[in-house]
């Protein structure tokens, strides 16, 4: 792994100045498994436009990348701001028949309720979207301080770095980051803040996430092979199901997670706090631990195959 520096290229730019893919990730339009084979194609081509990609695998339509790259830095500097329907229509999120369809249905209440609202609830629209509209267009278009954090790094972000090769992102902020189903193998994690992050099915084998928060993550179904979450924090982790051979737990704290059925042949758990922690149907066969390891009162580690050191 590269030097042990803080990796700065993550960092969130301002609204205007992201790329097509950092802003289509955070208006929900896009997963980081798009972004990912997106960001592939474009390595085999890079003549095209990632938006082009996109478009032509049929994730987007052509209409909205061309809004957001031609359009979008100007309307977020306007003033004067239009009603929402107005940048769905030319964002191409919602075309003439579903805008009808949504202002019928709208007239049907009795009680008042806002176009998005709608629009949300017949499933035509994002919540995720609709904030980021509201963030950009309404909120900071106006003068006021929006207090939500964006200092985050953004799928598209990490997931760009990596494909170009780079795989030291120590001390990252990537709180709530979405990350299903990506690959992002032997990358250096240590110190990162990965809290509620979205990791569900990745392949994360071979990396480091030494003394990283992992607080409510979803690892379910991950593929975590001799990973290093030494003094990690992973309360109320879900790690259902994952794959976690050989990866190495010493001093890290599995508090209240989940680690139903997951995989932890020859890991080493010498020093870590299990207690609280759903162990049921896991496989813990030839895996270590010491005098210094937690388990709730009447849990016998040799019963599940694991070795005293």
């Amino acid at each position: 792994m590269n030097s042990p520096v803080s990796h700065n290229s993550l960092i969130t730019k301002s609204s205007n100045n992201k790329q097509l893919g950092a802003i289509l990730s955070e208006a929900g339009l896009i997963s980081a498994q798009q972004i990912e084979v997106a960001l592939r194609d474009q390595l085999r081509n890079p003549e095209m436009r990632i938006g082009e990609l996109l478009a032509l695998r049929g994730w987007i339509k052509q209409e909205t990348a061309d809004f957001f790259v031609e359009q979008w830095q100007e309307l977020v500097k306007q003033e004067a701001k239009k009603p929402l329907v107005y940048y769905f229509r030319q964002a191409a999120l919602l075309d003439e028949a579903q805008i009808e369809e949504i202002l019928a249905e709208k007239s049907k209440r009795t009680e008042k309720v806002r176009f998005h609202h709608v629009a949300i609830q017949m499933g035509l629209v994002k919540q995720q979207t609709v904030d980021f509209f509201i963030k950009n267009l309404l909120i900071y278009g106006n003068g006021k301080k929006y207090s939500r954090k964006s200092s985050f790094a953004t799928p598209y972000e990490l997931l760009k770095n990596y494909i170009r090769g780079e795989t030291n992102f120590q001390r990252s902020q990537l709180k709530k980051i979405k990350l299903n189903y990506v690959t992002l193998k032997e990358v250096n994690l240590s110190h990162s803040n990965l809290a509620g992050a979205q990791l569900q099915q990745a392949n994360l084998n071979n990396s480091s996430f030494k003394q990283a928060d992992l607080s409510n993550a979803n690892l379910e179904k991950a593929l975590l092979k001799e990973v290093n979450f030494e003094s990690a924090c992973l309360n109320q982790a879900n790690l259902t199901d994952a794959h976690l051979e050989g990866s190495n737990f010493k001093d890290a704290s599995l508090r209240e997670a989940d680690l139903r059925d997951g995989y932890f042949v020859n890991g080493c758990f010498q020093g870590a706090d299990l207690r609280d922690a759903k162990l049921q149907g896991a496989n813990f066969q030839g895996a270590t631990y010491d005098s210094q390891t937690c388990f709730d009162p009447g849990f016998d580690p040799t019963i599940r195959g694991m070795e005293l050191v």
